[in-house]
């Protein structure tokens, strides 16, 4: 959070760009924490101050432990985007 006020202070940035899949390398038990560190500095912002991107997982096998995907691998389908994008909103709050 320090490090977002530093940026958004003291250098003018006012774009965040996070995924579903952040941090890197993601494991199901980090999965989200970015946009949970995001959420807990946005709180102390004015939102419309503030771009926001968001992305959702590429098609893999491998990746079964996403919210809502039921152990289903990522296949970027309407219902997985859409969950993704919800999933990120929850988690920003």
């Amino acid at each position: 959070v320090e490090q977002l006020n530093v940026a958004f202070d003291e250098y003018g940035v006012n774009f965040l760009d996070t995924a579903e899949m952040y941090p890197v390398p993601t494991k199901a038990e980090t999965q989200g924490a970015t946009d949970r560190t995001v959420a807990r500095w946005l709180k102390g912002r004015q939102r419309d101050q503030v771009i926001l991107a968001s992305k959702v997982t590429g098609w893999s096998d491998n990746v079964t432990w996403l919210p809502r995907r039921g152990g289903e691998g990522a296949r970027v389908t309407r219902q997985q985007i859409r969950d993704s994008v919800e999933c990120s909103l929850e988690r920003l709050g």
